[in-house]
């Protein structure tokens, strides 16, 4: 396959920033020596959103809208728009929509493989037609947040390969190491930098260290990370619909729930639908703008038709921005309403602050020890978020020639010349362990068996237990094997309980078929093995002469 006059060694890779809201892709240019920002549909940020509709040659199939123009359609066409599928990735939940009144169900790496899909087509496209690259891209490099699950990992792969890539050619970063490297690339100092990514649906503080060296390799390696999967732009978004509610509820006198669909207050479950819609895009819209200036407009005219017409016209100033306070439960889990309910802005600002206090302590560092901080996320270009990290840090964060929003798919790109040719020069990063492994004793107790920040080999991490597990009782034909992750170590180094805070279940099975002896005399050996992807499969393996063997892969059994 030719591409630009060269010859590639393992084929042609797209870099992926598959987000919540938006995403992008990149490519790594060896003409000019530096990644390009592919665009899609005539723009790099493309909005992660997928419409159904009924096929025109086919009224038993279902065509499909995306980017753009399915999430301008959602405000018409709500029960059959999918939008921010990367929140359901890792769950079990269907994504069920609605077109021509037929339903229709989806897991969510089937949705997000049609997104995916459609970004490789268009990609494929540019890439022959503007590039004059060859062939098709057969590989790629998709970025997720620093505290993704096994599972996590596992449905994007998936999603990967639906959307048309070779199964062996889907590689998995972390977006902060990725965002790294598109600013460690020129960098001629040996630094530490914390990464603040601050997206649409999660937040990570990620702090690495940058070591120059004299062959302009830059070598890069993970010291801590902390984040949070349910914090993001979208629940600051929520903050401005808490108070175009308010607004609203001054209009009808309380007497309409617009999130209660079964509420019989005369407008319909659509209508409803609809104005969900309308308000979460006009919020999104209303935050970037005030990311400009000191205050905004907001009109929906009308607003809903039913049982009235009701007309909104306000205006939200930046300071009461920063300061309101969310009441409003909208469409939140409880569990997740309960975590933002009497939170404003400021205090999700702070709530990133206590992420990266985390991940300094993680990393037995103090603010005064990083040289450079990296914002990353269109969340992150809000005023706010400035003003404190450089109150925190003293000192203002770094100003990149690349946007926020770019940097990560950028930094994608970067890793797939890597692959595409691992001959060439260029900024290397050390993979390393995120958290503890290990798992579940007698007694719930936590026997750690990989240590966090251990590097990962090209080929991966294996790990062995450091002492063989034996049975609790007599005669009995199994064993139980529960992998936990300890996502907040202790800093005390007592025994450590699975039960305590910051403990995550990631899988269990049983290792059946272990000969019956009495109890302590049949032992198994535990093998952890981590991939650059971070993803964990443990082997347990009775070691007596008749014994048997259990492999799990910790993402496919939850």
């Amino acid at each position: 396959m030719g591409t630009l006059g060269l010859d590639m060694e393992r084929g042609l890779y797209l870099g992926i920033d598959f987000g919540t809201t938006n995403s992008v892709v990149s490519i790594y240019n060896f003409k000019d020596g530096e990644a390009q920002t592919i665009p899609i549909d005539g723009g790099n940020i493309f909005p992660t959103a997928i419409q159904f509709e009924t096929d025109a040659d086919d009224p038993q199939k279902l065509a499909r809208i995306f980017g753009v123009q399915a999430k301008e359609a959602a405000v018409i066409y709500p029960l059959s728009t999918v939008l921010s599928i990367k929140r359901y990735l890792g769950s079990d939940a269907a994504i069920k929509v609605s077109v021509d009144e037929r339903d229709h169900s989806f897991t969510p790496e089937q949705i997000a493989g049609e997104i995916l899909g459609y970004l490789k087509q268009k990609a494929d496209q540019y890439a022959q037609d503007e590039l004059n690259i060859d062939g098709e891209f057969s590989g790629c490099v998709i970025t997720v947040p620093a505290n993704s699950t096994d599972k996590q990992k596992k449905m994007t792969k998936q999603a990967a390969v639906l959307a048309g890539f070779d199964e062996d050619s889907v590689f998995l970063r972390l977006e902060p190491a990725a965002a790294a490297i598109s600013y460690a690339v020129n960098e001629t100092k040996d630094k530490k930098i914390l990464v603040y990514d601050f997206g649409g649906g999660t937040f990570d503080a990620c702090i690495l260290k940058i070591e120059a060296s004299d062959d302009d390799e830059p070598n890069i390696s993970i010291v801590s990370t902390y984040g949070d999967n349910d914090l993001g732009g979208n629940d600051i978004d929520k903050v401005i619909i808490d108070m175009i509610l308010e607004e609203f509820n001054k209009l009808t006198d309380g007497e309409i729930n617009l999130y209660d669909e079964n509420a019989d207050d005369g407008v319909s479950k659509r209508q409803k639908k609809v104005a969900q819609v309308r308000l979460q895009q006009v919020a999104n819209q209303a935050k970037e703008r005030l990311s400009q200036s000191k205050s905004t407009k907001i009109t929906l005219a009308p607003f809903i038709q039913e049982p009235k017409i009701v007309n909104i016209n306000m205006e939200i100033t930046l300071e009461d921005f920063e300061n309101y306070k969310r009441h409003s439960r909208q469409n939140d889990h409880e569990e997740i309403f309960a975590k933002f309910e009497g939170k404003s802005l400021d205090d999700i600002v702070n709530s990133t602050l206590e992420c990266i206090d985390k991940c300094l302590a993680a990393g037995s560092l103090s603010a005064g020890d990083i040289d450079e901080i990296f914002l990353v996320g269109g969340s992150s270009s809000i005023p706010l978020v400035g003003r404190k990290i450089t109150e925190k840090f003293d000192k203002e964060p770094f100003k990149s020639k690349i946007s926020p929003a770019l940097s990560i798919s950028q930094g994608a790109a970067y890793y797939c010349n890597m692959i595409m040719m691992p001959t060439l020069k260029g900024p290397t990063v050390q993979e390393k362990t995120i958290h503890p492994l290990g798992l579940e004793l007698a007694g719930r107790r936590f026997m750690e068996i990989v240590a966090a920040g251990m590097d990962i080999p090209r080929d991966g991490l294996i790990v062995e237990a450091s002492e063989l597990l034996t049975t609790n009782f007599d005669n009995i034909p199994s064993m139980a094997i529960v992998v936990y992750e300890n996502t907040e170590p202790s800093t005390t180094g007592e025994a450590q309980q699975v039960s305590r805070p910051g403990m995550k279940r990631l899988a269990g099975t049983s290792l059946r078929g272990i000969p019956q002896a009495p109890k302590g005399k049949e032992k198994v050996k535990v093998i952890f093995s981590i991939s650059q992807d971070n993803m964990l499969k443990v082997t347990a393996k009775s070691t007596s002469v008749d014994g048997a063997v259990t492999e799990l892969s910790v993402d496919e059994l939850y």
